[in-house]
């Protein structure tokens, strides 16, 4: 499995091609792009924020899909299209980034609280963005977010009956949030993990750095190698929990020597 980062850990202090260009020097075998802005989403772009990684791989593009995830579930046929159109140019920015995949959220609600399941909608808009991904040579990887719809092992279970081509990227903080257990959420995704997102929490559940906090993560690593799970694991911490650039790298340095044990 490689190690990587997001370019979301540099939210507010680099935008996304100067986040890129810093993760170029750090000790990463991979790297997710986090297009954070409309502006963001477009091949000339992409190209750019390549070009920036200097050879590091972009494995996953992961828009602001709060802007229009859930516009594809609406009613309105306008509204359908225009949200299908902008996640058109996210894939587009995806494959100049050579992304295999496109980090996807859901449907949301405001008051980031969980949402009532109802995967046959869910099914319905997943299909489409498969086949649309299908197309560009990428995959849609479901994540589990707490205000979100796949909050829990069982909805994902639920997903996996009806849409068995159904893939995820599991964040284990996210799990933590929605009170599931993120080492059960990764056995109920087990066979379809394409991606990881990890940070680390104390024993209140304030977040951390990985390595800074109570989260096991050999434990984490032995359930992904259990699953079949290859692909990148992602370091995605808020940048207030950044300390310093040190304490970022020691970060990284940790997770990759528990991962290579």
């Amino acid at each position: 499995m490689r190690i990587g980062l997001s370019t979301a850990a540099f939210y507010g202090r680099y935008e996304t091609e100067e986040a890129a260009a810093f993760i170029a020097g750090l000790p990463v075998a991979c790297a997710e792009a986090f297009l954070q802005t409309p502006s963001e989403y477009t091949v000339d772009f992409a190209n750019l924020v390549r070009g920036n990684l200097r050879g590091i791989p972009c494995t996953s593009v992961h828009p602001l899909g709060t802007s229009f995830e859930n516009g594809m579930f609406s009613r309105s046929a306008r509204q359908r299209q225009d949200a299908f159109d902008t996640f058109r140019r996210v894939l587009d920015a995806g494959q100049a980034l050579g992304a295999g995949m496109y980090v996807y959220h859901g449907r949301h609600t405001p008051q980031l609280r969980a949402l009532d399941f109802n995967m046959e909608a869910n099914a319905n808009v997943l299909t489409v963005m498969m086949d649309e991904a299908r197309a560009r040579g990428m995959v849609i990887a479901w994540e589990n977010v707490f205000w979100c719809q796949l909050t829990t092992p069982q909805r994902v279970r639920q997903a996996r009956a009806m849409l068995p081509d159904v893939r995820f990227t599991l964040d284990i903080k996210q799990a933590m949030k929605a009170g599931a257990d993120p080492l059960e959420m990764a056995r109920a995704m087990s066979g379809a993990i394409l991606n990881v997102h990890i940070c680390d929490w104390d024993e209140g559940g304030k977040l951390c750095l990985p390595g800074e906090g109570c989260f096991d993560f050999a434990a984490l690593f032995d359930v992904l190698r259990a699953s079949g799970c290859g692909g990148p694991v992602i370091l995605e911490p808020y940048l207030a929990l950044i300390k310093s650039d040190a304490a970022l790298t020691a970060s990284i340095e940790y997770i990759r020597r528990v991962c290579g044990r």
